[in-house]
């Protein structure tokens, strides 16, 4: 996702997600340029989109894409059942550096 809407999604709730706003208080944990996971019942959950629907998902991880020292976006995983682990922090942190580094070039 930019800063704006979500660009590009894969998996099942495409259509749920894709070219949709992204809330304000997932902007705001972008802008913050730090990576995180949170499940709904934590305090630190952000929801992804303003309507958001709990039934969609329920865990998530957001690693902020920074290019040239400015936030592009972010890439996300979510998850309705399983938490995230270091697995899935790593992949999302190497997507977003990979896509930072796309767009210094």
């Amino acid at each position: 996702m930019d800063k704006d809407q979500i660009i590009a999604v894969s998996g099942g709730a495409r259509k749920d997600f894709l070219d949709k706003n992204i809330s304000s208080a997932l902007e705001r944990t972008i802008n913050q340029r730090n990576a995180m996971s949170a499940t709904r019942t934590d305090a630190s959950f952000v929801p992804i989109l303003e309507e958001d629907d709990p039934s969609t998902y329920s865990n998530e991880y957001i690693a902020p894409i920074i290019a040239e020292g400015d936030v592009l976006g972010a890439v996300v995983l979510l998850s309705p059942d399983k938490k995230m682990g270091e697995v899935e922090s790593k992949l999302a942190v190497n997507a977003a550096n990979f896509l930072g580094r796309q767009m210094e070039q």
